[in-house]
């Protein structure tokens, strides 16, 4: 327990610091940073696998609680991106894995599944299925996400001419039919208020956690983010505060920061080129998505390069909103993506290995 608490203590300082100086994404930034070190230097970092799943279940709230029923008619209108950029990253994955298997000792299967843009803590337990090296997925995968929630959503910042948003409010969808026409309108406060933020969180945690159990890739946020937007359509109220969204921004980078040590360390040295290759490549998707997708869909330069950015779909959640992106576009992109990813694309680079290995 106290190294939990030591590890809590050194994320939310070194995560409020970079939060100070208005680094985008700084909570989750600075809290990697700050217990990466801790675990390096001391070995002392820790923390529990279910603020994971609390930091997702948030994301999902949050998420939940932005859509609105306008939103969900135009939710079709996803598909051509989703299915572009879903091309986009098969084509981007099986080119830099070829590439990182003749530059690097890696064989071919480590060296796809290295690049495979899925969860950092799905891809090494699927590598391990598959037989491939599991530390070397496990430090790449490590690296793609660390930089993906912390350099990419920085360079969206400023090519894309994204700023900082308003505060994140949820209003209500609707008058209750219950309520009689002549009744006075309903405070604005109360659909801000300590029970509405009960009930939604509630709603989102039960689902999510049901997600959890059903071991359906990306089901924690799925569900919470699927059960909150039910809520607040068929209720009329639902809302997740900034600063619920700050503490699961934070809980994110302490379990992240978690996995990074001494060893992960020392392998870096041989996965240099490898890693500078894989982020290079993604960093080029990243511009040419936020060139091509505003020319043939509905979505800006920030929206199509921040469902580009090889990143969490729970992190980017809590994320795009820092860069001056409210789109709930962007999120249920990002999550749709990650289900994909991680159902299709490891037996993909399997089959690949099979014909060309």
């Amino acid at each position: 327990m106290g190294n939990v608490l030591l590890t809590l203590a050194v994320g939310v300082a070194v995560g409020y610091l970079f939060f100070k100086l208005k680094f985008p994404g700084g909570l989750i930034v600075g809290a990697i940073i700050g217990v990466a070190a801790l675990n390096i230097t001391a070995q002392a970092a820790s923390f529990p696998g279910l603020a994971r799943t609390v930091a997702q279940i948030t994301a999902g709230s949050f998420i939940g609680c932005s859509v609105s029923r306008e939103d969900m008619k135009n939710l079709p209108r996803i598909l051509k991106p989703l299915g572009i950029l879903i091309a986009g990253y098969l084509v981007l994955n099986l080119g830099a894995g070829f590439l990182i298997y003749r530059i690097s000792q890696m064989d071919l299967l480590t060296s796809l599944m290295c690049c495979v843009p899925g969860g950092m803590s799905d891809m090494p337990i699927i590598a391990a299925d598959l037989g491939a090296k599991v530390p070397y997925v496990a430090v790449l995968q490590f690296v793609r996400m660390a930089v993906g929630v912390g350099c990419f959503p920085l360079i969206i910042a400023k090519v894309a001419g994204a700023k900082e948003p308003a505060a994140v409010s949820v209003p209500p969808a609707a008058p209750v039919p219950a309520v009689p026409a002549s009744a006075p309108a309903e405070a604005p406060s109360k659909a801000k208020g300590p029970i509405v933020i009960l009930l939604t969180m509630a709603v989102g945690s039960v689902f999510g956690f049901l997600g959890k159990a059903t071991g359906i890739p990306a089901g924690t946020i799925l569900f919470s983010t699927v059960s909150v937007l039910v809520y607040k359509l068929v209720w009329g109220r639902a809302f997740v505060p900034r600063w619920l969204k700050r503490t699961a921004q934070i809980l994110t980078g302490c379990y992240i920061g978690c996995a990074f040590g001494r060893q992960e360390l020392a392998d870096l040295r041989y996965l240099v080129l490898p890693a500078a290759v894989l982020l290079g490549l993604y960093l080029i998707n990243c511009f040419f998505m936020g060139w091509l997708l505003p020319r043939i869909t509905h979505l800006n330069r920030a929206e199509a390069m921040l469902i580009a950015t090889p990143a969490g779909a729970s992190d980017m959640a809590l994320i795009s909103s820092d860069v001056g992106v409210d789109s709930p576009d962007v999120c249920f992109i990002q999550i749709l993506r990650m289900i994909i990813v991680v159902v299709c694309f490891p037996n993909i680079v399997n089959l690949v290995v099979h014909l060309f290995g």
